[in-house]
């Protein structure tokens, strides 16, 4: 009788934990709304089709970081989280995506043009600074492969990675022509965010090369 009472305490305080993780995930997403809402008002021009094209391209920037990121700490998210968090992972994804889309389309829309979608192959400079463009390609592709994932074996792994490069063409875009990139704070934040990718991605590989 005593262990089941221990038993039942313990399934009470891993359950309560749980919960209290899951906050965490809320308190990221009230923050992100809260910090791009924030960046977004600094320069009210055009409302709100201006704001909806700069806000979508933050969030959806954020969120192609954060799901980027995410996908690293799989199973300690889910030893986290006590859930899996490939679903959530998915969801975030596919969030960035939506919200690059959106950025794009409402740009095409302010423009009146869909050349906003192409690549620029002009010179290389100009790439990396449209690199908005090959990057909303490179995570649709990249999110596609995941979802065949099953019927092309693991050829979706190194196809998935294309989201790495993806958001290091988004922060040049960003850093290059990017409104609210302009402010010195924005650019020390998309330096560091795309560093850390990097230096992750490098001790990730370094250690399951090692192995």
């Amino acid at each position: 009788m005593r262990l089941c009472s221990y038993g039942t305490l313990i399934y009470e305080y891993l359950y309560s934990m749980k919960a209290r993780n899951t906050w965490v995930l809320v308190f990221i997403g009230i923050v992100a709304l809260f910090l791009v809402g924030l960046v977004v008002s600094l320069d009210i021009y055009d409302f709100p089709r201006y704001s909806i094209i700069r806000g979508a391209a933050l969030f959806g920037y954020l969120a192609v970081f954060l799901a980027s990121l995410s996908s690293f700490f799989m199973r300690e998210l889910t030893r986290f989280f006590g859930r899996p968090f490939i679903k959530l992972h998915h969801i975030i994804a596919v969030t960035g995506l939506v919200m690059l889309a959106a950025h794009a389309l409402f740009n095409a829309w302010y423009s009146e043009t869909l050349g906003v979608f192409i690549p620029r192959f002009d010179s290389l400079l100009h790439f990396f600074e449209h690199g908005g463009r090959p990057a909303l390609w490179l995570i649709l592709i990249a999110s596609l492969m995941a979802l065949l994932r099953t019927s092309i074996g693991d050829y979706w792994r190194l196809i998935h990675r294309l989201n790495y490069v993806a958001f290091l063409l988004a922060t040049f875009h960003a850093l290059s022509l990017g409104t609210d990139f302009r402010y010195l704070g924005m650019k020390i934040i998309a330096t560091i965010m795309a560093a850390v990718l990097v230096v992750v991605y490098v001790l990730k590989r370094t250690h399951l090369t090692a192995k």
